[in-house]
Order: structure tokens, then sequence, then C-alpha cells
């Protein structure tokens, strides 16, 4: 009997085929295990079948008698997605299809919001061939996504918005886009924007609709009985067609080619390359009208600085309500900071008279007794905290009123070609009424006579 052994290329497995050689027909466990082990065959023996051999060999037939361990490959990488958990949508007598076009079609971030996870790959599990031979797994391969701008990624692979804005999802990549491009106009197929970066209109904002943006809003179209509001940067538009219900806010500058029955408020400048019609207005600095038809006609222009225009009212005497001064938040400031200076004064006061008391004690015993102790020392703390609110208010005082005076001698209203009856114009307290048509204007405040005047306007 001869007993051949074959191990497979893989070396994963060995078959044992009987040969006839005409002397010994016996076949034992013992002599085919000696036949594996000469041709280094030690893992993965297949004992089962060994024991069907030696009950009923067959001559030339080959029998699989050891199979080795294949290794386990790695598992790919992949990016997991955080589903949204927001609440399904109960009937409802009303829906508000604004709000709801939007969920439906934006994923918008806030800065700290978990995105997803990167799971990463798997060396996998190693095998072991019929030879006793370690077999490496195949490793696995890493998501096929990059990381881009505006998202972190954690140690355990947890994504995070390392900034405020629109998730982006593509084939090959992954980021947040601070800009928020809408190609058409805000309508019911956009829902109303709320967006925590800047955002970028191609058409109109459509009456009854809202868009707010952390920073800057540029509006290629024209706002209608819309809200508007940048609550860090600038908002620019080609215009308002408020009919008394466009609202436009921004923390710096209003930008528009004309404002028509708006209410718009900029922490900074609104400029004007046309005309505001019937609009309130209102500006932490000026007021600035420009272009051919740079006119103000009717409504209520409020500006710190000042308020130019080619012409300000017109011949028909339309009443035109311009005031120039510190604004009403600024008033409240220092009128709160005066009172508050106010009241601490009259508290370390009466503390420093408290503290007198316990220095007498201390001069005459040497010390203080433990029940008063404490009360030293709460008071001292107490005496310091006052004297620095005091000191930092009193700057904060004087930096106002130093604007306030300083605002008071740059102050103005500019009318360039002309000022018509109907336009009344507050500076600093200080009224006057326009009652005549006047050629080429500007008025200021004179400090000496009280009182506005108004002066020849030279273009300068």
């Amino acid at each position: 009997m001869q007993y051949e052994v074959k191990i497979s290329p893989d070396k994963m497995s060995a078959t044992l085929t009987l040969r006839d050689d005409g002397v010994n027909y016996s076949v034992t466990e013992e002599e085919i295990l000696d036949a594996l082990k000469s041709q280094g065959v030690q893992f993965g023996i297949l004992f089962d079948v060994i024991k069907k051999i030696v009950e009923k060999p067959e001559f030339d037939k080959p029998y699989i008698v050891a199979k080795g361990k294949p290794p386990v490959p790695g598992r790919d990488g992949k990016l997991e997605i955080k589903k949204d958990e927001g609440s399904k949508i109960k009937e409802a007598k009303r829906i508000d299809f604004k709000e709801f076009a939007a969920k439906k079609t934006r994923k918008v971030l806030r800065e700290g919001d978990e995105i997803g996870k990167l799971i990463k790959p798997t060396d996998g599990i190693a095998g072991i061939n019929v030879l006793g031979e370690k077999v490496e797994a195949k490793k696995g391969k890493p998501a096929p996504v990059k990381i881009g701008p505006g998202i972190k990624i954690l140690e355990d692979g947890t994504l995070i918005a390392d900034k405020s804005g629109l998730l982006v999802i593509k084939p090959d990549q992954i980021y947040v886009e601070e800009l928020l491009v809408i190609k058409g106009d805000v309508d019911y197929s956009t829902g109303n924007v709320d967006f925590p970066g800047a955002v970028e209109i191609n058409g109109d904002v459509k009456a009854g609709f809202v868009v707010k943006a952390k920073r800057d809003i540029i509006i290629k179209g024209i706002v209608e009985a819309a809200t508007v509001i940048s609550f860090e940067g600038s908002v620019q538009m080609l215009g308002v067609k408020g009919q008394e219900k466009g609202i436009i806010r921004a923390k710096e500058d209003v930008k528009a080619k004309f404002l028509e029955n708006a209410h718009v408020e900029a922490g900074h400048n609104v400029e004007v390359e046309g005309p505001i019609t019937n609009s309130v207005v209102k500006a932490r600095n000026s007021v600035i009208v420009t272009g051919k038809k740079g006119i103000i006609v009717g409504g209520m222009i409020t500006a710190t600085v000042s308020v130019e225009a080619e012409e300000i009212g017109s011949n028909l005497g339309v009443k035109t309500l311009l005031e120039i001064g510190i604004d009403p938040e600024l008033r409240e400031k220092e009128r709160l900071l005066v009172a508050q200076i106010k009241l601490d004064e009259e508290n370390l006061e009466k503390l420093l008279l408290v503290m007198k008391e316990l220095k007498k004690i201390i001069n005459v015993r040497g010390s203080l007794p433990i029940d008063k102790q404490e009360t030293y020392k709460k008071v001292s703390q107490t005496i310091m905290h006052l004297r620095n609110s005091i000191d930092q208010n009193r700057k904060e005082l004087f930096r106002i009123r130093k604007l306030y005076e300083n605002a008071k001698k740059i102050a103005k209203v500019v009318a360039r070609k002309m000022l018509y009856p109907g336009v009344d114009v507050t500076m600093f307290q200080r009224k006057i009424s326009i009652n005549r048509p006047l050629k080429a204007a500007v008025l200021v405040v004179d400090e000496k006579e009280d009182k506005v005047i108004v002066k020849a306007y030279t273009g300068k």
C-alpha cells in the first residue's frame, strides 16, 4: 500500500490517495498520519475522514484529509451619517409649508452638531494553512471619502461640525459649506431660510417668507413683504417693495438700489443707490442715498451721524421726518450707567462706614472677635468689587458721552440738490421744520446758538 499525499498550491488543503503496490492492502490511522507528517501536514487534519478511509479504503480516490483555516478579511471602512431625529409631522388643521419645505430639502448644522461616524477599516483575522503556517488576512480599505473643511474627527471616529453651515455630501467628499446658494426665489419651493453662515439668493424673496443668516445675505432680486435678517453681517439686495411689511435688519450695512414702504435697520450704514420712499430707516452711523434718483420722500429716517441724499422731500410737501443723534439704545445705556454708578457709590459709602467701625475695634483690641472676622472679609471684598464696578462704569459713561459730543460736531443732513418743505429735522433734540425750498443745503448743529442752522452745500 502506498500513501500519496498532495498539498494544494495555496497550502490550504491536503489530499490522500491510496495506491495499490501489490504487497500490503491494510490501512491504519497511524500510517496515514505518518504519511501526512512526512509532507509537513500538521494542522486541520480531518480525523473523521481518516477513520472512514481505514474502515473502507478505496484505491486511486483522492480524499481531502486536511483543511487549513482561511483568513477572515478585514472590513472596509465606511461613513455613517447620523439620521435626523426630528419628530414626524402629525395630523394638524394647518401645516406651515414655508417651514416644511426647508426641513425637507436642507441639512443645516450648528457648530458642535454631531454629523455621523467614520468607521475605520479592520485588519481582519489571520488564518493558518495545513502546514501550520500563518496566513495573513487582507486588510480592509479605508472609506473612500475625504473629510473636508468644517468637520472635526474625534478619536473614536465621530464627526463633529467644526463650524456652522450646510452639510455637503459627495461620493468622495463630505464638508460643511458656509455659503448657502439658492438658485431661484425664496418661496414655497424652498421654504423659509435660517442659515448659520452666509446666504446668496439669485432670485426674489417672496411676500411672507423669512430669510435669516448669521453672516452676509446677498439677494440679487427684490425683497417683497418679507423679513430678511443678518445677525452678524450685512444685507445687500436689488431693492425692497415692502408693502409696509418688508423688514430688513443687519448688524453691519444694508445696501440696495431702492427702498419702498420698508422698515430697515443697520448697525453701521444704510446705502441706497436710488430712492427711499415712505420707509422707516434706522442706521447706527449714516444713511447715504446716491444716484440720479437718490431721493428721500416720506417716512422717517434716523441716524447717528448723517443723512445724505440728492433730494429730501418733494415739491408736493410730503411729510418726511429726519432724526439725527445718539440712538435710543445708547441713550438708555447712558441712563442705566448713571443710575448704577449712583447706587454703587451709595453702597460704597455705607460699607466704608462699616469698615471704619471694624478698624476701630482692631485698634482697641488688636484683633477682631471671631464673629466679626468673616464680616470684615466680606466687606473688604465688596468694597473692592464696588470700586472696580464704579471705575469701569465711569469709563463707559465717559466713552458714550464723548461719542455723543463727537457725533454732534460732525452730524449733518445733506440735500445735494434740493431740500423741500414738509421735511422736519431733529438733531440732538433741536428741531427745525423746512417751510420753503432750499437748494443744495446742509443742516448742522450750531453749539453757540444751540439750534439747527442751514448752510450752503459746496460738495465737501
